[in-house]
């Protein structure tokens, strides 16, 4: 037994619906109420019960939704992406390491499309010795003193035997500094040192280079650039430095130029279309080429990077067998949909230990959550989850289709035509029930179901409501989450 005695008691405003007593999806109350009038005149007053919070009027009629279904618009995005194979299944009670608070796990989030900047920088390969510390991806590589010292940008970094080559972007040459040359001692902004080598600089070579949301511009050399399977990825090549280049994958080293680099031989590959689709021209705004991964059932292994032009002469060097994309369906997630929220999460702070990891709360985005109480037509019944906010003509959630991993449709709200303390005509146990000066009445025997709102109100605020009685579990209102892996609904309460 959950509670017992006082459930709820209110004196609310007059002429206020106010909401008295929210039974828990996964419980039931047997209740009494009694209502008193204390103000020495007489009174009217009513008491509804309701079986859903709000009645909203959807943005189709179409989308899969039904009776249990846990529905949310509420994120969280951690510090560390967490593995499918990390096992965290739907409706799993996540608790934070202060045991504090609380959520509820419903499904793993997919932005719409993840993007990664193209750009194009004259690279350098700079080979080092007497090398310590490590170069590192994103940091300035310079020689000489302020005011006066030569710098660039690391883009890529290999070790070798004795030697460390450094691939560094653009030079920019401050006072009455000078180029690097053989010789030079250099240093990172992270502290490594080294000397150029004898003849160890190279001549400067147009290269791609790309950013992950997030990430640091590097050239993805000895570093795998991992795309996954399961989702879309946007290409942006809107940077003024693609200008007349043709940005393309295959999955054949240098596409229909092939190894050799040259057009019209046996070793030539096509360029890979599967899912492609593309919005502008490569150099001007808004400039993208977009790869839904999930058309292709069959991908897998590398896709390598070259230029569609040419493929030969200036822009071979855009392509090779070490530049490419590596696909993966070892899936890795940096945003959950949650429900059920405790507690107060702090971003930066707040973290949980799930399988031996632990995550940090880094972001949250707000959303609505609850579950389906009925859908028909357009109009869907909901009970809000433990937490929630009101839903609004803004909230967005996703469907949730009975067959696994089955696509999930975005649903929008059009209206809210009931609100959470707002009362249809059918739903009154008592309207404009008179009640004298100081005198209490009764409702006795009122059972209030999983997920039923007791909403009282007065005529003037001279009435107080009181509910006595007991709360236990039930099962009687059965719930759902999506499944996008196995075939089997899980409980949520």
């Amino acid at each position: 037994m959950a509670k017992q005695g006082i459930l709820a008691k209110s004196k609310p405003s007059g002429a206020t619906n106010t909401l008295l007593y929210s039974a828990p999806i996964d419980a039931s109350a047997s209740t009494v109420l009694t209502v008193n009038e204390q103000g020495g005149s007489g009174t009217t007053y009513d008491v509804a019960l309701k079986n859903y919070d709000q009645k909203m009027t959807l943005g189709a009629s179409t989308y899969l939704l039904h009776e249990g279904d846990v529905v949310t618009g509420y994120r969280m995005t951690l510090n560390t992406p967490l593995p499918q194979t990390a096992g965290l299944t739907n409706g799993t009670t996540i608790t934070s390491t202060s045991g504090e608070d609380t959520f509820k796990f419903e499904s793993f989030y997919l932005p719409a499309f993840t993007e990664i900047v193209v750009k194009v920088k004259a690279v350098r390969a700079i080979t080092l010795e007497s090398v310590s510390g490590t170069f590192a991806v994103g940091e300035t590589f310079s020689t000489g003193s302020a005011p006066n010292a030569t710098t660039a940008t690391v883009f890529a970094s290999a070790q070798g035997s004795g030697t460390t080559t450094v691939y560094v972007g653009p030079s920019t040459i401050n006072g009455s500094g000078a180029e690097f040359a053989a010789g030079n001692s250099v240093a990172s902004s992270g502290s490594a040192t080294g000397t150029i080598s004898t003849g160890g600089i190279g001549a400067a070579v147009n290269e791609f280079t790309f950013t992950e949301s997030g990430g640091t511009e590097s050239m993805y050399l000895g570093v795998l650039l991992t795309v996954f399977t399961d989702r879309i990825y946007r290409f942006n090549v809107a940077d003024s430095s693609l200008s007349g280049l043709d940005f393309s994958l295959s999955t054949v080293v240098n596409g229909e130029w092939g190894p050799d680099g040259i057009a019209g031989n046996s070793d030539d590959g096509t360029e890979y279309t599967t899912g492609r689709t593309t919005n502008g021209t490569a150099g001007s705004s808004g400039a993208y080429i977009q790869y839904d991964f999930t058309q292709d059932t069959s991908l897998s292994g590398n896709l390598y990077v070259y230029e569609g032009t040419t493929g030969t002469a200036g822009n071979s060097a855009y392509g090779g067998s070490d530049r490419y994309l590596t696909t993966s369906d070892s899936f890795t997630y940096s945003e959950l949909y949650v429900y059920d929220i405790t507690g107060t999460w702090t971003n930066s702070t707040d973290s949980f230990l799930f399988n031996g990891v632990t995550y940090t709360i880094t972001a949250q985005t707000a959303g609505a959550y609850g579950y389906i109480r009925s859908y028909a037509g357009a109009v869907a019944y909901v009970v809000k989850g433990t937490g929630s906010a009101d839903f609004t003509t803004s909230s967005v959630f996703q469907d949730c289709p009975k067959l696994s991993g089955a696509a999930r449709t975005a649903v929008t709200v059009s209206s809210v035509d009931v609100a959470s303390t707002a009362v249809e005509a059918q739903e009154y146990l008592r309207k404009d029930n008179v009640l004298a000066a100081d005198v209490a009445e009764e409702i006795k025997s009122l059972i209030i179901g999983p997920g039923e709102r007791l909403i009282v109100e007065c005529a003037a605020a001279e009435a107080n409501f009181v509910l006595v009685g007991f709360e236990d579990a039930s099962t009687g209102f059965t719930t759902r989450t999506y499944s996008s892996a196995a075939a089997s609904s899980s409980a949520s309460g």
